[in-house]
């Protein structure tokens, strides 16, 4: 059997050598990896928002498309309407518009 001071001893040596470890790692610089991986993480994250607001991007576009061809179809039917009014109305001078009576106001 070890006696007290033998174990006294070698647990020393153990602190003493943990110590010696532990004072070498802080004197190294951080592994290389960890701002690697952080710099990954970051990139995939931008990624990410550049495929979603492209998406997005896009949808609005076809929604804007969309509605630019629903009017262009409603400007080309009402120019439709007003040909064919004029056509059928023939050289007719347009029926003047009445102006609407006074109401209220002074009186001259």
């Amino acid at each position: 059997m070890a006696t007290l001071n033998q174990i006294i001893a070698e647990q020393a040596k153990l602190i003493g050598e943990a110590k010696k470890t532990l004072e070498t790692t802080q004197k190294k610089p951080p592994a290389t990896t960890a701002p690697i991986a952080a710099k990954e993480a970051t990139l995939a994250e931008i990624k990410s928002r550049a495929t979603s607001l492209t998406s997005a991007k896009n949808d609005a576009i076809r929604q804007i498309d969309e509605q630019i061809a629903t009017y262009q179809t409603e400007i080309a039917a009402l120019e439709k309407q007003i040909e064919e009014d004029k056509k059928r109305l023939g050289n007719q001078p347009p029926t003047p518009l009445r102006p609407s009576p006074r109401r209220g106001g002074r009186n001259k």
